[in-house]
């Protein structure tokens, strides 16, 4: 089973080396822009990751390597593919807000 952040555990979640998840460390950046251009960088960094790490399971599996089973390589694929969606939305969102602030009279 997949584990799930917790909501309102007072900050961003990250996934540990297990998959479970854990409250990241606060930001050493002082401004508000910063922090949020890092906690962006931080999640594509970690959606890239999980592609990356379904892909490599999924060429594990192909090849028949020992020990690597198609409950994994399906359960990692669909954690890519949910990463994945997850980010698309949040990049709609921050795009049409965006948009929003600039329709706005002055």
């Amino acid at each position: 089973m997949i584990d799930e952040p917790r909501i309102g555990s007072g900050g961003p979640l990250q996934s540990g080396p297990l998959g479970e998840a854990q409250e990241a460390l606060p930001s050493a950046h002082p401004s508000g822009e910063e922090s949020f251009v890092h906690v962006l960088k931080d999640s594509i960094a970690r959606v890239n990751s999980l592609q990356t790490e379904a892909d490599k399971t999924i060429q594990e599996f192909s090849t028949g390597q020992e020990g690597v089973t198609l409950h994994q390589t399906m359960i990692e694929m669909a954690q890519a593919d949910v990463s994945f969606h997850l980010m698309m939305q949040v990049r709609d969102r921050i795009v049409k807000a965006y948009q929003e602030m600039n329709n706005m009279p002055l």
